[in-house]
Order: structure tokens, then sequence, then C-alpha cells
């Protein structure tokens, strides 16, 4: 069983999962969805390129808009 079929596996029986995160090194894979934690840029299993970054950024306080008539 490669590490994604047993990641897989881990999320599908409800076992605790260790929380993965851009800033601990990890990169994500769109297409396994799946994070690595691997110094290359594609995914070792699909061969995609990898995110190293979140796609949304964190909200902005919507007091710092400013409205104009």
């Amino acid at each position: 069983m490669t590490t994604v079929q047993q990641e897989v596996q881990v999320r599908k029986e409800g076992k605790e999962v260790a929380r993965r995160s851009y800033a601990a090194g990890y990169k994500y894979c769109s297409r396994c969805r799946v994070y690595h934690l691997t110094d290359s840029v594609r995914c070792p299993y699909c061969g995609i390129l990898l995110r190293n970054s979140p796609r949304k950024k964190k909200p902005v306080d919507p007091s710092k808009y400013v409205r104009v008539e």
C-alpha cells in the first residue's frame, strides 16, 4: 500500500490525522488531495506541481475597506 492509500485509509477510518500545514514544510497535491513533506516541486505519485501556499488568504478586517461614493 502506498503512502497516499495509507493516508486515505486513515481518513476513512476516522482516526485522528496530524494537522498538515505549509508552515511546517508540507506541500499539497491538488490531484491526489494529499499533503507531502518533500523538497520536490512535483508530486511523487502523479507528477503535478505541488502547492506550497494556500489558495485563499486570511480574511481582511472589513473596517480597513474605504467606501467611495
